[in-house]
């Protein structure tokens, strides 16, 4: 009887130990299966320094360090990998010239029709501010030429035409203050100066009976046109300064990715402490 007793405990216990070490095996492959389970981890973009605008800037993710768990014989790891955001874009040669004064010493500015104004007698000995101001008259001198010879400034009358001997179509200008060729012509030297007159003005503009009505000949603009420079100042008379500008161009239809440039007079006539465009030609 002892015997049997003895022997049933004996068994008792191995399928005891038996029972714990599958659980415990159980309960490691499960540790491993939830270890391998892959996630994404949010990668954190830094922005590049807006100040930088002007040179490459870099921009990287945030690096994450994840630590490797091993368990049993298992081990598990999540690879990460640091991403370098290389911004390569620089700032357009295009560069804003719409301050009437980029030494920003107020010697001068845009009056109301987009000549140029001293607040005191032109200082053309100081051939910085002199190119400086070159600068800005040329701008503006695109803009106005482009507004009265390519477009036109005033209000038109689309249904309201005539033609010329060459069979061009011409449209009424509406405005109440433009009755004559003259008129016209009183606006644009406002900014140029009569001293080079604009011959395409009479083909662009015709009067007749008490009207005058615009060609309004609309073109686009030259696709490879990039900035146009005061380089240097060539020579000065009492009351006109000349200068160099350098016209820049990306290409051409022939070439289209073979930049150029091309070098021409410009001129700013001085009368008082006003100071109009002299000689010039649209760079577009």
């Amino acid at each position: 009887m002892k015997k049997f007793v003895m022997a049933f405990l004996v068994t008792a216990i191995i399928i005891s130990s038996y029972s714990c070490e599958k659980k415990q095996s159980e309960n490691d492959a499960s540790d491993i299966s939830q270890s391998s389970e892959s996630s994404e981890i949010p990668q954190e973009t830094i922005q590049p320094d807006p100040q930088a605008v002007k040179s490459s800037s870099t921009a990287s993710t945030k690096t994450t360090t994840i630590t490797t768990k091993t368990t049993g014989t298992a081990t598990t790891s999540v690879t990460t990998t640091t991403i370098s955001l290389t911004d390569s874009t620089t700032a357009s040669e295009n560069e804003d010239f719409s301050e009437p004064d980029p030494l920003g010493a107020g010697a001068f500015s845009y009056d109301k029709d987009g000549a140029l104004q001293f607040k005191e007698e032109p200082q053309t000995d100081n051939d910085q501010l002199m190119m400086s101001a070159g600068q800005a008259l040329f701008e503006s001198a695109c803009r106005f030429q482009w507004i009265y010879t390519v477009g036109c400034p005033y209000n038109l009358d689309m249904n309201s035409t005539v033609q010329n001997g060459f069979g061009w179509t011409y449209y009424k200008i509406t405005n109440d203050n433009i009755k004559s060729f003259a008129d016209v012509e009183n606006d644009y030297y406002r900014v140029f100066s009569e001293r080079y007159p604009n011959e395409d003005l009479k083909m662009l503009y015709l009067e007749l009976d008490g009207e005058v009505y615009a060609l309004n000949g609309q073109r686009e603009m030259n696709p490879y046109y990039s900035v146009s420079k005061i380089v240097d100042i060539q020579s000065q008379t009492d009351d006109e300064i000349f200068f160099t500008v350098e016209n820049h161009y990306e290409g051409t239809d022939v070439s289209p990715d073979e930049p150029y440039s091309e070098k021409e007079t410009f001129s700013m006539v001085i009368a008082e402490n006003k100071i109009r465009v002299g000689q010039f030609r649209l760079p577009y």
